[in-house]
C-alpha cells in the first residue's frame, strides 16, 4: 500500500471518528460497501456482466461525493488533532477590519 493510500485511509478514519461530523454524512461512506455485500441489487448478479457493472457504478457514483465530503471537512481549516480545539480559519476574503489592528 502506498503512502498516499494509507494517508487517505487515515483521513477517512479520522472523518468517521470526528464528533462534529453529522451521522448521516458518516453513513454515506458505508453505502457502497453495504451495496456490494447485501444480496439486493438493482440488477441481479445472475446476469453475467450487467450484475457486476451496477456494483461498480455505485462506487463510481459515490466516489466524487465522498471525496468532496472529505476535502470540504479537511480543507476548510478544521483541526482534528487530539488535545487541540477545533477551529475554522477564515479565508482572506472573510477578514474584516475589526479582525486586526493597524498601528
Amino acid at each position: 500500500m502506498s503512502k498516499k493510500s494509507l494517508f487517505s485511509l487515515l483521513k477517512i478514519i479520522r472523518y468517521l471518528m470526528a464528533h462534529d461530523v453529522e451521522f448521516s454524512k458518516k453513513l454515506l461512506f458505508f453505502v457502497p460497501i453495504l451495496y456490494l455485500l447485501l444480496p439486493f441489487d438493482l440488477i441481479g448478479d445472475f446476469f453475467p456482466l450487467a450484475g457486476q457493472l451496477d456494483d461498480v457504478a455505485v462506487f463510481v457514483l459515490m466516489w466524487p461525493i465522498l471525496k468532496s465530503l472529505l476535502s470540504n471537512y479537511f480543507d476548510n481549516g478544521y483541526n482534528d488533532s487530539p488535545g487541540q480545539s477545533k477551529k475554522k480559519y477564515k479565508d482572506a476574503i472573510d477578514i474584516d477590519e475589526e479582525d486586526y489592528e493597524v498601528e
